[in-house]
């Protein structure tokens, strides 16, 4: 079978649903910390854009916590069930991660006063730029890998979510390697900030990528 839409029952099409809204959640906050890594300079718009990551963080908990209601409800197959509670957790994990992001953000570049810490600022800015790029096309794959009913499909995104999220793993680990090239020159807790935007910028991409895998589970089991 090539379809599974239409084997789904109602309460299971519902959560297909929530689980896309948060991932549109993520998008957004994703796209407002890219705003964030361009204006670092800026305080005040720092701090405003931070609010609203917190904002959409707060949407996506309480979709979360909606779809976790529905699932333990009883609203759908009971083989799935452990999958899906995973599934709603990993998306919303998502956007935790970014509001964490942000936070860090705004609370190191207010630490961040010579002009040799905001220079380093701006050039690794690029570099977590570089990741939030991938997240934008993971999150759109993984839009698609909840909307389309297609298997082949839906197979075929998970590999180019695994494509894209091993790409991270590469500007990760090369910003590991310049971060520790650099690091006799930063005070430690600069050391500390690059090295947790980086690990953090990573998870979120780990997360989409968990959740592509539970997503196939998901339909796998479905199918059986």
């Amino acid at each position: 079978m090539k379809n599974f839409k239409g084997i789904l029952v109602l309460g299971e099409r519902n959560i297909f649903g929530e689980l896309s809204q948060i991932i549109s959640i993520a998008a957004q906050a994703n796209t407002i910390m890219k705003v964030m890594f361009n204006n670092s300079g800026n305080n005040q718009a720092l701090t405003e854009n931070m609010h609203a990551v917190r904002a959409l963080e707060k949407k996506s908990d309480e979709v979360a916590f909606r779809l976790s209601e529905n699932i333990t409800a009883g609203a759908v197959s009971p083989n799935i069930i452990d999958n899906l509670i995973e599934s709603a957790h990993l998306a919303d994990n998502i956007v935790d991660t970014l509001f964490y992001l942000s936070r860090e953000l705004s609370r190191m570049v207010k630490a961040n006063t010579t002009d040799f810490a905001v220079h380093q600022e701006a050039e690794w800015a690029e570099v977590y730029k570089q990741m939030l790029a991938l997240v934008d096309q993971t999150l759109a794959k993984l839009q698609q890998m909840l909307s389309t009913g297609n298997v082949p499909q839906i197979l075929q995104l998970r590999k180019e979510i695994e494509a894209l999220e091993e790409q991270g793993d590469d500007i990760k680990d090369a910003g590991f390697d310049k971060l520790y090239s650099m690091a006799s020159r930063l005070h430690f807790l600069q050391f500390f900030h690059y090295s947790e935007m980086l690990h953090k910028s990573d998870d979120v991409l780990d997360n989409c990528e968990d959740l592509s895998d539970v997503i196939v589970s998901i339909v796998t089991s479905i199918l059986k």
